[in-house]
């Protein structure tokens, strides 16, 4: 985004639409336009020559001359603004206007503006870009730019920062070439290498391992691969693990060990952390520290060493300067990977994408490695880029780089990376620049960032596709690029799902290095020169304290404005914030949440480019009318905003609206009427009965594709049937839906209402909670002939005791399924029964005894699911949590030998189906059933498991005597699966001990 060449690119393929349009405004600047856009195109044409001059040659002179074009550029970026806002203006006039007036407003928009003070001021602007845009263009022979040789893409830059959140558990299912060192340093921490622990306990001082080498070297991966393995687990208890990133800050180091969030003294957390750690024999992990000050890390230290002798910090820097003040044992140099090692990892990402391994491409491959020397995380990134590629030239011109040439001595890998980076399209590059914009120990939410990517019109307009699908297309390709990583579905409190993604922290110094002074993090100790220096237009305050409060007056050239985390002072920085809110014309991005009020929001209107208001858990009552004049406002997140009571009455104005977050707002009583005129909709969640009756209109008439209804706890079951018969909503689109605190014992009529054809076409989510009366899902008489649910593949269950029977003929891409708490025996048996089904989670079942009992297998059942006689023939992860009196997992008789019955038809065909269950899966997970009981019969038909955990279940094995085959088979399993895919414990209850038990076996 920070590169001009991205924001023309971005201008020009806006800025085509609308000289076309003849009711826009620009179309009495036709002329003019065209004008401006031919000269950005020449401009552009000659950036690439002036972008290499910049980062490699560091030219000044031409650093000059593109940080005057940007400015430009942007200033283009703010008419075209300017001009859809008048646009949507008088679109909304027109909406609203009554029949008599209908017309003369009509009459007016078909020549628009032909008057008005708006023409000449625009056109002023225009005049005057185009002035600066002429002299800028004038000056490309004086600094002697060209335009690029065909097939040149690749610029070079040097850069150097540092920024990432880590965690404990590593994203590497496999760790190539590093068994050597993770056993080394194993050997240390278990004091198995007496060479090198002596000096700690020689001298009685807390002992620390650093981990040191470059940046992409996998030092993290590594640490994380030895906190997780079993023997160190086994060692050392308790455990932690502290991303501590470029900023060494000891009560932030200590809160993370106290999993401690509130504001508390340095004294405070001391004692409490040496109260938690004493006499302990721990394991702190310190990951990515950069602090080169003695005295902080020994004020760090002294208040750690409280733990028995054989306690460790294990912490990974890039500095060796670093290494050397925090060690007590003689430091870990890392090496780059082996060639072999180094040429697996780029051969699974350039051949892993069905690339065929064509000789010359293996050639080129294996050249390409050996320039890699040994960094995992260029291999990787490369890899990544060269598996979409194949032009051979490409990889040629890979091969052959100058690149190279300026990062052979190994500690300067962002040249490598911008290989990559500026072989990305231009969409691409600008949407990964952009997240430079997050502060370290940022998670990345998906649906946020395409939302922010959005409202700064990253995403490129494409008449085929929805913004937000090719926002998601874009996060895909940057993870399957591997710019982003640790992609993973996360859940929230309400069991709703979210993903995110991290970014490597060389990967951010890349991003960083694009954006340059446009991004700024205000931090607790940082100084606000930074701000007075430049125009940063990008500004995340986090982390903030009260000696910095003035240079928030610096902010009013920003962008986007995020407060992320300000702990107590939280308030104050909303409060500063909104206190200038008039004068943050430009501002497109606004994250202040909690402290807002009413009055705060009365100057919004005058921002005219606002897309992104986030204003959640904030106490008002009501929304100040001004928000109903943001025309380009895309998405309005006002979550958890309890007191709440109405929407202003011009909501239906934000015709550009397309998520509307009214997550747990259960004192919303009011919703303004004309919402349906929000035709762009696509997120909208309507909590309480009066919310949900008068968003019928909404939900009928919009696009959503995300949908969230609660009803609230309050009214009765006749008050939700009779909403529930009202809504009409249009399922065509929907993707995710999710119905919570629904007391009918019927669902909701428009849930029948097909429409035109297949009941839900889209679906992929569904989620229904607390619906306590509810019968069925669906009911089988309203789906029509040709289908239902044709895409659902994730079906979430929970407080839903009365359900019954899944419609299972029309599941067939249903694999995904949760239920938590009591559920009948009919829904049990129709899950079972679903073809695609890979994995069932089941929580908090207490009531049952027999989780699958014979009754629900007799053959009258299969009348339910239209002759579908399959059970579990695809399952492949069992989850069973906290059911609490589950005995068994099926009735004895069904357990038995299928050939003791072959007289028998019925024990039969139920054997085959246990087995034919037992047989499919991969993954078991049993934990918190105190009850439970399982034969080794039953285990027996574990043909194909790959991973096993069970525990906290007392009774697994009842007697001594069955404990003994019980262990036999546990040895089996172990040796074929190994110790970290096994996980059981297996205890024996104890006569007049209660439920203090001995260990049997517990592999490791």
């Amino acid at each position: 985004m920070a590169d001009p060449a991205t924001i023309i690119s971005g201008l020009l393929s806006n800025l085509a639409p609308l000289i076309k349009d003849e009711f826009s405004l620009f179309w009495n600047f036709k002329k003019d336009v065209e004008n401006l856009s031919s000269t950005l195109s020449a401009i552009n044409a000659a950036l690439e020559d002036a972008e290499i001059k910049d980062v490699w040659k560091k030219d000044s002179q031409t650093e000059d001359w593109l940080r005057k074009l940007k400015d430009v550029a942007y200033k283009v970026r703010d008419i075209m603004d300017e001009c859809t806002f008048e646009d949507l203006r008088h679109q909304v006039k027109r909406l609203n206007a009554s029949s008599s007036t209908r017309i003369q407003v009509t009459n007016f928009l078909t020549r628009p503006f032909s008057s008005t003070w708006s023409i000449h001021k625009i056109g002023f602007k225009i005049k005057d870009v185009q002035e600066k845009l002429d002299k800028i263009h004038s000056e490309n022979n004086k600094y002697q730019l060209r335009e690029p040789i065909h097939g040149s893409k690749i610029k070079e830059d040097k850069f150097s920062s540092s920024w990432r959140e880590t965690m404990s558990l590593s994203s590497s299912p496999v760790l190539y070439g590093r068994g050597k060192e993770k056993k080394q340093i194993i050997d240390i921490l278990l004091n198995n290498n007496t060479s090198t622990s002596t000096v700690s306990v020689a001298t009685k001082q807390l002992s620390v391992l650093p981990i040191v080498g470059i940046g992409g070297l996998g030092k993290t991966t590594l640490a994380q691969m030895v906190f997780n393995d079993r023997e160190v687990s086994d060692h050392f208890d308790p455990k932690f693990w502290v991303c501590v990133s470029d900023e060494f800050d000891i009560k932030l180091v200590i809160k993370s060990i106290l999993q401690e969030k509130t504001e508390a003294s340095l004294e405070e957390l001391q004692k409490n952390v040496r109260d938690k750690l004493r006499e302990k024999r721990y394991l702190i992990v310190l990951d990515d520290v950069w602090n080169e000050d003695i005295h902080e890390w020994n004020q760090l230290r002294s208040i750690l060493d409280c733990g028995s002798n054989d306690a460790f910090v294990l912490t990974t820097t890039r500095k060796l300067n670093v290494a050397e003040i925090m060690k007590t044992v003689k430091p870990f140099e890392l090496q780059p990977l082996t060639y072999t090692y180094c040429w697996q990892l780029f051969k699974e990402r350039a051949f892993g994408y069905g690339k065929p391994k064509d000789p010359n491409f293996i050639n080129i491959g294996e050249q390409i490695t050996i320039r890699c020397k040994g960094v995992p995380l260029v291999a990787k990134t490369l890899g990544s880029h060269l598996g979409f590629c194949e032009d051979e030239k490409e990889w040629h011109r890979i091969r052959d780089s100058e690149l190279w040439d300026i990062s052979e001595n190994g500690k300067d890998l962002l040249p490598i990376l911008r290989l990559s980076y500026y072989d990305l399209s231009y969409q691409l590059r600008r949407c990964f620049a952009f997240c430079a914009i997050f502060p370290k120990d940022t998670l990345i939410r998906k649906e946020k960032l395409i939302q922010l990517w959005m409202a700064h019109g990253l995403i490129l307009p494409d008449t085929n596709q929805e913004v937000e699908d090719a926002g998601n297309r874009i996060w895909k390709e940057l993870c399957w690029r591997s710019f982003f990583q640790d992609e993973k579905e996360n859940k929230d409190e309400y069991n709703r799902v979210y993903t995110t993604c991290m970014i490597h922290d060389l990967m951010h110094d890349l991003a960083q290095s694009v954006m340059k002074e446009e991004c700024y993090t205000m931090k607790a100790n940082s100084s606000s020169d930074g701000l007075e220096r430049e125009i940063h237009r990008h500004v995340t305050v986090d982390k903030f304290n009260e000696p910095n409060f003035c240079s928030l007056k610096e902010i009013r050239g920003s962008h986007s404005i995020m407060v992320v985390n300000c702990g107590d002072y939280d308030g104050i920085v909303a409060r500063e914030i909104l206190n200038v809110l008039k004068e943050l014309l430009p501002l497109r991005v606004l994250e202040v949440r909690w402290y807002v009020q009413y009055q705060d929001l009365s100057y919004v209107s005058r921002l005219k480019h606002l897309r992104y208001l986030d204003i959640s858990k904030s106490k008002i009552t009501t929304l100040h009318d001004s928000i109903c004049e943001l025309f380009n406002l895309q998405t309005l997140k006002l979550n958890s905003c309890s007191m709440l009571e109405s929407l202003p009455r011009n909501m239906r104005n934000l015709v550009n609206l397309r998520h509307l977050y009214l997550e747990d707002c259960d004192g919303l009583k009011y919703m303004p009427r004309g919402m349906g005129q929000l035709k762009h909709l696509k997120t909208l969640s309507l909590v309480s009965d009066a919310s949900i009756a008068r968003g019928i209109n909404i939900a009928k008439w919009s696009s959503i594709t995300t949908l969230e209804l609660d009803w609230g706890f309050n009214a009765d079951a006749d008050g939700h049937e009779k909403i529930g018969e009202a809504l009409e909503v249009s399922t065509t689109r929907l993707k995710t839906l999710r119905m919570n605190v629904y007391k009918g014992v019927n669902p909701p009529k428009w849930v029948g209402k097909s429409s035109p054809s297949v009941l839900f076409p889209l679906l992929e989510r569904l989620t229904v909670s607390f619906m306590m009366n509810l019968r069925e899902l669906v009911s089988p008489n309203t789906i029509p002939s040709t289908g239902a649910f044709p895409n659902l593949c994730s079906l979430r269950i929970s407080y839903c005791p009365k359900l019954g029977a899944l419609p299972v003929p029309h599941l067939k891409s249903l694999k995904y399924v949760s239920v938590y708490d009591e559920c009948s025996d009919e829904l049990l048996y129709s899950i079972s029964h679903l073809s695609a089904l890979t994995h069932l989670y089941l929580y908090g079942l207490n009531k049952r005894s027999v989780l699958f009992p014979s009754s629900i297998f007799a053959d009258n059942n299969e009348a339910q699911l239209g002759g579908v006689r399959s059970t579990f023939q695809s399952l492949q992860s069992l989850s069973i949590e906290n059911c609490e009196n589950l005995r068994r997992l099926f009735d004895e008789g069904m357990i038995m030998e299928e050939e003791t019955h072959h007289d028998h038809h019925f024990q039969a065909g139920q054997t085959e189906r246990t087995r034919g269950l037992m047989n499919s899966l991969t993954e078991l997970d049993i934990s918190d059933c105190w009850e439970l009981m399982i034969s080794v019969e039953e285990f027996g038909n574990l043909n194909s498991l790959q991973r096993l955990r069970i525990m906290d279940c007392p009774k697994l094995v009842s007697s001594e005597e069955e404990a003994g085959d019980f262990k036999a088979l546990l040895r089996s399993l172990r040796t074929r699966l190994g110790s970290k895919k096994l996980r059981v414990d297996i205890e024996l209850e104890k006569e007049g001990r209660g439920r203090a038990y001995q260990s049997i076996v517990a592999p490791s």
